[in-house]
């Protein structure tokens, strides 16, 4: 990966991992479901500040895996390939990661799924959308 692109990667995933915070943010106050990870990786790590930094981070290692692995390989524009890349990484929370933390397959409720669904296309969007720009 070149180094221009390895910064734009790194600034796209921070924006998009921004962009999903604030819609689970909003999410909240409106009463809808969502699954706050910077919270629950907070709990695991002793702190929210430190569970919004990782967070942050795992964003930004995420659009780097999706910049070297995925971005030329999928068809479509790039808003679209990002919405690609968010829905496998839903599928592989909901199946994987979600369980893991004790909250059950797909986050326990299809209520709780199709909320983090909108989070992580959100991501998967602005994350694709930006890198082009």
């Amino acid at each position: 990966m070149r180094r221009r692109s390895l910064t734009r990667a790194m600034l796209a995933g921070f924006v998009a991992t921004l962009a999903m915070t604030f819609l689970g943010f909003a999410a909240g106050r409106l009463g809808m479901p969502f699954l706050n990870w910077a919270k629950t990786i907070g709990q695991s790590t002793g702190g929210a500040m430190a569970g919004y930094f990782l967070f942050f981070v795992g964003g930004v290692l995420l659009a780097l895996i999706y910049v070297a692995l995925f971005h030329e390989r999928l068809p479509g524009s790039s808003w679209k390939r990002g919405l690609f890349f968010a829905f496998v990484m839903w599928l592989a929370t909901g199946a994987a990661l979600a369980p893991l933390f004790g909250m059950g397959f797909f986050m326990g409720s299809v209520v709780m799924a199709l909320g983090t669904l909108m989070t992580y296309m959100l991501y998967g969007g602005v994350l694709g959308y930006l890198y082009d720009a």
